[in-house]
């Protein structure tokens, strides 16, 4: 009942008053409480997701359902913007399920989704709110250029934070799987994506080149952050016949690599899809 009232207060606070410091005692009381460390959240038309509030993740779930899709807005509108009813959309980088969640929503008609997370962490929270949805699936692994077992660094901010490809000396390392997205699509098998989004923190180049026949064959739009990569290994993702874009902070698109740092992600779309762009570019 107290967690109740809580993420009740939380909900008013923040969803209708938008008030600064509504988190706060959500915060303190998470650690005591076992109610705000498994929190069945309902999703409206989506399912139910199993929070926990000792990660900051699990606010954004709860914004999520309140509209307030915070700094990731514009890539929510984005992807709004290509998806469109039939598509297979690929969820790389899932983590609990805030972009999954969003875009499993019926409204979207989207054929099906396909969500791959492999931290233990936010896996649970992902599995909990698709539990038995036919058109969403849960994948317990990465996906990268190869088959294996590596080290996956997490940092003590919460699990929105992890890499493959980044230490975080603060943190804790786990070891997960990993798979070469080819063979996943062809082994389990998959649906070829028309729309794919990686957030892996600095992994992108590994998970790009796992896909490299993939994209090749079937050409998605690819959306990918690219905060973490080096000028010359972003140049280096671009296949032939694609066309580089930078989504800016602002909610425009750029196409001159000199803007690239006015925003966190980069898309890569084939060039006989980009009418699909109703945005502004610049």
């Amino acid at each position: 009942m107290f967690s109740d009232l809580l993420v009740g207060f939380y909900r008013l606070v923040h969803g209708r008053l938008h008030l600064p410091g509504a988190g706060w005692l959500l915060k303190r009381f998470a650690p005591m409480l076992p109610g705000l460390q498994a929190y069945p959240f309902s999703v409206p038309e989506v399912g139910v997701a199993v929070l926990d509030f000792r990660d900051e993740a699990a606010f954004g779930m709860v914004n999520l359902a309140l509209g307030d899709l915070g700094q990731d807005a514009n890539l929510h509108r984005c992807l709004e913007a290509v998806l469109q009813p039939g598509d297979v959309f690929w969820d790389v980088g899932a983590n609990i399920g805030i972009v999954s969640g969003h875009f499993a929503h019926p409204r979207f008609k989207l054929s099906s989704l396909h969500a791959f997370e492999p931290n233990p962490g936010p896996l649970k929270t992902l599995q909990s709110l698709f539990p038995a949805n036919g058109r969403c699936v849960v994948h317990p692994f990465g996906l990268g250029d190869k088959n294996q077992v590596i080290t996956l660094s997490l940092s003590s901010a919460g699990s929105c934070v992890g890499s493959m490809a980044r230490d975080f000396h603060e943190g804790k390392q786990i070891q997960v799987q990993v798979r070469r997205g080819d063979d996943a699509r062809r082994e389990l098998p998959l649906p070829a994506p028309q729309v794919i989004k990686i957030d892996v923190e600095g992994f992108e180049p590994s998970v790009l080149a796992g896909l490299a026949e993939t994209i090749a064959a079937h050409r998605p739009i690819v959306f990918f952050e690219h905060i973490f990569l080096s000028d010359e290994q972003v140049r280096g993702l671009v296949p032939k016949d694609h066309l580089l874009y930078f989504l800016q902070d602002d909610g425009s698109i750029a196409t001159d690599f000199s803007q690239r740092r006015r925003g966190h992600d980069a898309l890569l779309v084939p060039a006989e899809k980009a009418a699909r762009f109703k945005l502004e570019s610049r």
